[in-house]
């Protein structure tokens, strides 16, 4: 399918191909018929892009503060290299649009295939002939409401929250500041509704565009306050001023503390400098508000992306139903966007249309419609397979495909394939598919894949990397297995005990080699340890991990995605039961911050062997920046011994220390790499590589993280016991009582997208 791309290092557009989306659980897929170019946004985002460095640095300071915080946590080098990665990947862009449903994902009932319907956000309602929406982001367009205009409900939302902060009455005067494309349909909101409304732009056109419609508006004079405004509210001023202009300039507000009455309100729109000048605001008694974009929910991944209501008595004007007043005014006539007189361009012709953006001689143009043929058809799914198929061993060049090519993958395991030599890769699949066909061209996938199922009904890969989200793990894992390839799956392997059993049972049926994404491992410092060791010995084992906090609003937090101890402890626990000579027997999990594994940040873990061995695990996942990461000490009878965050190892034996360093601090990725290589070409492991690439063993510490999770959850000891067949088949354990396996709590399944880079990868 088509879409409109962003270069952010040169801020060309271009329009690319790319395959269409999937129909993840929340997820409403959209035939896009109209879309809106917002002229003050995305005319900003392509000219961020067309400035050097430095110029992008200073348009964006949040984000260099993040370059630097990137800095003390990364270093300089890998810094450079994510930033460099950021600057060449495509960005879609759009956030507005309108068109019919083709289909819906798991969990959605209030909107059917065949409807028609507005969506909004960015990364979401982009220029594309298909989209994936979550489901509150997306609203039905009334009968008689033509396609067209519905295109318009986002920007329509944000001109409508403006107001609503405004807290205005019926009878208010209220200004607004700035007439570009939010402007104009302030003012023809503010008429809909009965307001008395009034336009204020330095840009005669402007005015007169607004003017044309009917609505109040003047040009802004040389002294800056017209006398016009003054002789028509005389009593004083404007009750409400709503600021939509679009300038890095703090002069609007400034303007607007002229223009409203003492203790109005003024109500920050669009972006623009904010430093209001103390002699009208304080001896106005001014109060300052922000809308923020489509209203409530906005930025709220709860709201937008796992589809959590708010409850309506206590936040009644949420962004959906924003999005919904803006349709119902079109629908009963009470707005007429029309008026507006856009420019329309076809999706072929979005090269042209940001052009048309620019300031020029013809004056500039306040709304742009891409039009889209509507022709744009999901996929077929492949047909199904009766039977699965089993693990033939591959001959001659060996074919890697993938299932996401996120962070992780391009920094870390992409670059360690390419380095080995008779490997191609053959296809590449993602959840929005931009990602997928980005990277597939930059590393050379032969194919980019429509969709997962799509890649795998082909057969063209001996081996399949699962490196999508955590949720969508264990189900790909299964699939690949299923389709006699042979799998490479990072961590962790499943969020449950029944999806480890699906694994488990795919993988007894292929006899496809497999290996698990526990990289420490395979780490040098690791191996040299187990080398240390005296053979079957009683370990006990401390491990700390200073992880950092990461952002309320990172995906971990998803409870579908389960969390920090699912999702990175894992990695913990499984280093622990490779060092052990015995089996684990028992967890238990306490967390000072939460006691929901999907939430919980800061874990202390107590694992107990059969042998006698002991393993504590610290994860402290609320640490400042800067912290040494991870230190691993092991002690038995007559050794001791110390790993320093990878990059050293301190053995004590007979009391004198010896150490040895390791440069590059290396977690394992290459040497895990190479190791699956081999699996697949069947050559032969020495006995501590087969060890690292036993995947039984990495069954077994996914085990025993899901039941760390329901330790935490149940507040007690766990038994590290197998509760369903073809896992304790898999792990050599007897089989379990005749009793239904039971899920840790909020780790349903949903495909996701690409992981990012964590603290622990």
């Amino acid at each position: 399918m088509k879409t409109v791309l962003l270069s952010p290092r040169t801020g060309s557009i271009t329009v690319g191909d790319i395959p269409a989306p999937e129909a993840a659980a929340g997820m409403v897929l959209i035939r896009n018929e109209w879309s809106l170019i917002s002229a003050g946004t995305e005319r900003a985002t392509v000219a961020t892009g067309t400035k050097g460095l430095i110029g992008k640095a200073r348009q964006r300071p949040d984000q260099l503060a993040q370059v630097f915080d990137s800095v003390k946590r990364t270093g300089l080098l890998d810094t450079y290299r994510t930033v460099q990665s950021r600057l060449d990947r495509p960005v879609q862009l759009g956030y507005s649009c309108a068109g019919t449903v083709l289909r819906t994902g798991e969990g959605i009932d209030d909107i059917r295939p065949g409807m028609r319907v507005a969506a909004a956000g960015a990364r979401y309602a982009s220029h594309a002939e298909i989209v994936a929406v979550p489901r509150n982001l997306v609203v039905p367009v009334p009968d008689g409401v033509d396609t067209r205009w519905a295109a318009f409900a986002a920007v329509g939302a944000i001109a409508l929250q403006g107001i609503h902060q405004a807290d205005a009455v019926p009878g208010s005067r209220i200004a607004v500041v700035g007439l570009g494309l939010v402007g104009q349909i302030t003012l023809h909101l503010l008429r809909a509704y009965g307001y008395d409304g009034l336009g204020i732009d330095p840009d005669p056109a402007m005015v007169a565009l607004a003017e044309s419609a009917g609505l109040a508006a003047l040009p802004r004079d040389a002294d800056g306050l017209p006398g016009a405004v003054c002789r028509r509210w005389a009593s004083g001023g404007a009750d409400a001023v709503l600021v939509t202009a679009a300038t890095s300039s703090s002069d609007p507000v400034e303007f607007a503390g002229r223009l409203a009455r003492d203790r109005a309100t003024v109500v920050v729109v669009g972006d623009v400098g904010v430093a209001p000048p103390r002699s009208s605001y304080y001896h106005k008694e001014l109060s300052i508000r922000y809308a923020r974009s489509y209203g409530p929910g906005r930025y709220d991944p709860r709201f937008e992306e796992r589809g959590q209501p708010y409850p309506e008595g206590y936040v009644p004007w949420t962004e959906r139903r924003n999005l919904a007043e803006v349709l119902r005014l079109l629908a009963t006539g009470a707005v007429d966007l029309s008026l507006l007189d856009p420019r329309v361009f076809g999706i072929e012709e979005a090269g042209r249309a940001y052009e048309a953006l620019k300031p020029s001689d013809t004056g500039r143009s306040v709304a742009l419609l891409l039009r889209y043929p509507g022709t744009a058809q999901l996929p077929t799914p492949p047909a199904a397979r009766a039977d699965s198929r089993t693990w033939s061993a591959p001959r001659g060049t060996l074919r890697i495909a993938a299932v996401g090519a996120g962070n992780f993958a391009t920094r870390t395991l992409f670059p360690e394939l390419k380095k080995e030599p008779g490997l191609a890769f053959s296809w590449v699949a993602g959840g929005r598919g931009l990602s997928a066909a980005h990277q597939g061209r930059r590393w050379g996938f032969r194919t980019v894949a429509e969709t997962v199922d799509t890649g795998l009904a082909s057969g063209d890969a001996d081996c399949v990397l699962v490196l999508s989200r955590h949720d969508s793990h264990a189900r790909y894992a299964a699939q690949v297995l299923r389709t006699g390839a042979a799998l490479y799956c990072e961590k962790p392997l499943g969020l449950s005990e029944t999806e480890l059993e699906d694994i488990a049972e795919a993988w007894r049926e292929s006899g496809a080699p497999a290996l698990a994404g526990f990289n420490r491992r395979f780490a040098p410092a690791v191996r040299d340890l187990r080398a240390a060791l005296p053979p079957g010995a009683p370990l006990q084992v401390v491990y700390r991990v200073f992880a950092g906090r990461l952002p309320a609003d990172h995906w971990y937090f998803d409870p579908r995605q389960g969390g920090r101890l699912l999702g990175e402890v894992c990695h913990f626990i499984d280093t622990a039961n490779f060092l052990a000579p015995g089996r684990p027997v028992a967890v238990r999990t306490v967390s000072v911050d939460a006691k929901d594994p999907a939430t919980a940040q800061s874990l202390v873990l107590q694992l107990t062997y059969d042998d006698g061995s002991a393993a504590s695990i610290v994860y402290g996942g609320l640490t400042p920046p800067g912290a040494p990461k991870e230190l691993l000490e092991v002690a038995c009878d007559g050794v001791a011994s110390r790993i320093d965050d990878f990059r050293s190892l301190t053995v004590w034996k007979g009391g004198r220390p010896a150490t040895r360093k390791y440069r590059g601090a290396p977690k394992g990725h290459a040497a895990e790499m190479r190791t699956l290589l081999r699996l697949l070409r069947g050559g032969p492991l020495d006995a501590e590589t087969a060890a690292a690439a036993d995947f039984a063993s990495a069954l077994r510490s996914s085990l025993v993280t899901c039941l760390a999770a329901r330790s935490l959850t149940e507040d007690r000891v766990v038994e590290c016991v197998p509760g369903t067949p073809a896992l304790a088949t898999a792990l050599g354990d007897p089989p379990p009582p005749a009793v239904p396996a039971t899920e840790v709590p909020g780790t349903q399944e949903q495909t996701g997208g690409s992981p990012s880079t964590t603290a622990a990868s």
